[in-house]
């Protein structure tokens, strides 16, 4: 078995990330511009959605408790999600070839959308000068 070199398990992370962030960005745009008043409501739902995902990741990135029977939140399956079988067509990853298994876990990959998310979120505040 061939194991997939760094360079291609950290294109694919960045690919990944970078595609749910425009989507997660782009699903709240949408909702900010459907029921909110623009960038302002764009700014708070951000927030939101970086603040869920982030609990959400932060609760999936824990490491499994010695003790514990309880079951862990965690998005990492046996497979491939039809949308990450689409995306490895991209550019970067289109000539590599990376074993799900060797890939970064989806926990992280959430974790850190969650973080870009909230980037967006303060910089529509601190750059754009988005506030009330």
């Amino acid at each position: 078995m061939q194991t997939a070199s760094n360079s291609a398990r950290v294109s694919e992370f960045a690919v990944w990330v970078g595609a749910a962030s425009i989507g997660v960005v782009a699903g709240c745009a949408a909702v900010a511009y459907v029921f909110g008043d623009g960038l302002l409501t764009l700014k708070y739902v951000l927030f939101v959605v970086g603040f869920l995902l982030f609990g959400l990741g932060g609760l999936a990135i824990q490491p499994k408790a010695k003790r514990r029977d309880r079951e862990r939140v965690s998005f990492d399956t046996e497979q491939p999600w039809g949308i990450e079988e689409r995306l490895t067509r991209l550019p970067p990853l289109r000539e590599m070839t990376i074993p799900f298994e060797e890939r970064v876990s989806r926990n992280v990959k959430i974790f850190v959308t969650s973080l870009v998310v909230l980037a967006v979120s303060l910089s529509l505040e601190v750059v754009a000068g988005v506030g009330v």
